[in-house]
């Protein structure tokens, strides 16, 4: 596997190299550096705010069908360097082979989506009424800052960046400093076939990712992180009343209705907890099953997930890698000791690989928890890792009920062998997405929007809706002449 040894800032179609560099490390062998990224900050904000409006007219001027042809022509160039992408980013990210081949592999099919779309969905609208005409224009909002984590950072990234550049905005993207290099690179290659300074990069582990929010130059904010950090995005980017799209933190439940299949939906059910080690925004959080059930699904998935194996990404036989990091990996496990001590039944199941036990990484076995209170942090918070609560109800409305007390929304999921018994639980889940006998990385599709409500975040992402969240409306109406 190639790596790169320095991954610079990329501003105005330059590569540039900061004063100082910072460490990737790679989570499931903590002792190797996977590579270093050069340190941004504002400094390097303002240069690439400058690039990007200088840009910024001409962008917005090109029509769309030839922004749609730059974009797909960089994604050739990123598709073709696939292979070696897929494994620095499971390098520094702690993602399976096959999981980073699949982020890279969705996050161009993803943007080619994204582009297909804009090139009718940005049409000028006519109306015509006795008075006159109507005529409406999506117009883009300008340079655009773009803050994506580091767990899927190629989807979270086409998600944002297509969409955008379709639309005609310019674009400031900071990567997180614990996977910046795969997307760093593979930014390059998207912005090789782009105006310079069309498409910026700025990596950081400090002050870029508030510098950008900040910034009176940036017109727009969209942010996909936590949603303490959210927060502080969105308090930033109101002293000069900048858009902002959030896609934050979720606590999605997942309801086993007395009908469900276990047979079917607890291998799909376990990945949608574990896959990633837990550490996806809209993974299953928290589990509610029929009380007349609970024991039989309890006993089912703890066998289910007994086989797992815990490993490094390239070793074909792990089920899931490792936490991204010492502090991550402390505190999930502190959180199921405390269930623990507070009486609930923790059942840690399956094993570390030997190999992966000598490279020392953050690594934690799964687990399953009963006789956890809805109230206990391990339910009410947002856990990010291999570790599950499942809690017995006792009706339709007494799940609904505790799937909706949460201050988060993302996602949710109805378990049921009744499709419309599903639907009928389904339309009464606070959430932004909801999934019937499925709910996992693979279950969403391009043609369902995706994004959060309360504390989960504002906007959508996907479909002609997030297109909508890089334009602005502009509506010229002409009255026919009045005698």
């Amino acid at each position: 596997m190639s790596r790169p040894e320095r991954v610079p800032n990329l501003i105005g179609g330059k590569r540039l190299a900061g004063e100082t560099w910072f460490d990737v490390i790679d989570p499931g062998r903590p002792n190797q550096v996977v590579g270093q990224a050069a340190e941004g900050g504002s400094e390097h904000v303002d240069r690439a705010l400058q690039a990007a409006t200088e840009v910024a007219p001409a962008w917005a001027a090109t029509p769309v069908e030839d922004r749609v042809d730059a974009l797909n022509r960089g994604l050739a160039h990123l598709s073709a360097s696939a292979g070696e992408l897929a494994g620095v980013l499971l390098a520094e990210n702690g993602a399976l082979l096959r999981e980073a081949e699949l982020d890279i592999q969705r996050s161009i099919e993803l943007a080619r989506d994204m582009a297909r779309r804009a090139v009718e969905h940005l049409r000028p609208r006519f109306v015509e009424d006795a008075g006159g005409s109507i005529t409406v224009l999506r117009k883009p909002i300008g340079p655009v800052g773009m803050v994506v984590p580091w767990n899927s950072p190629m989807v979270l990234a086409a998600s944002k960046v297509a969409p955008a550049l379709a639309a005609g905005n310019t674009v400031i993207l900071k990567p997180s400093p614990e996977a910046p290099l795969a997307l760093t690179r593979a930014m390059e290659l998207l912005a090789s076939e782009l105006p310079p300074g069309t498409l910026n990069v700025v990596n950081s582990a400090g002050t870029a990712g508030p510098a950008l929010s900040a910034h009176p130059g940036v017109r727009k904010m969209s942010f996909t992180g936590s949603t303490k950090v959210g927060r502080e995005v969105m308090s930033a980017a109101a002293t000069n009343v900048k858009r902002v799209s959030l896609e934050l933190g979720g606590n999605d439940p997942a309801i086993v209705l007395e009908d469900a299949d276990f047979a079917q939906s607890i291998p799909m059910l376990a990945r949608g907890v574990y896959t990633r080690a837990g550490q996806i925004c809209f993974g299953v959080k928290r589990i509610y099953v029929a009380r007349s059930r609970f024991d039989e699904f309890v006993d089912a998935l703890c066998t289910h997930v007994d086989d797992y194996v815990c490993g490094y990404g390239a070793d074909p036989a792990s089920t899931y890698g490792p936490m991204i990091n010492a502090h991550q990996q402390a505190r999930v496990n502190a959180m199921v000791e405390a269930a623990r001590d507070a009486g609930a039944h923790v059942r840690t199941l399956g094993r570390i690989s030997e190999q992966a036990q000598r490279d020392g990484g953050y690594y934690l076995r799964p687990s399953v928890v009963t006789g956890i209170p809805q109230s206990a942090p391990l339910v009410a918070e947002e856990q990010f890792g291999p570790a599950i609560p499942v809690l017995p109800f006792d009706d339709a409305d007494h799940a609904v009920a505790l799937a909706n007390d949460s201050e988060y929304g993302l996602a949710s999921s109805v378990w049921s062998a009744d499709p419309e018994h599903a639907m009928s639980v389904a339309t009464r889940l606070e959430a932004g997405c909801t999934f019937v006998n499925s709910h996992n990385i693979w279950s969403l599709s391009f043609d369902m929007p995706f994004g959060g409500v309360k504390q989960s975040g504002l906007g959508r992402e996907r479909t002609e809706m997030g297109l909508d969240e890089y334009v602005e409306t502009h509506a010229i109406r002409v009255s026919h002449p009045t005698t």
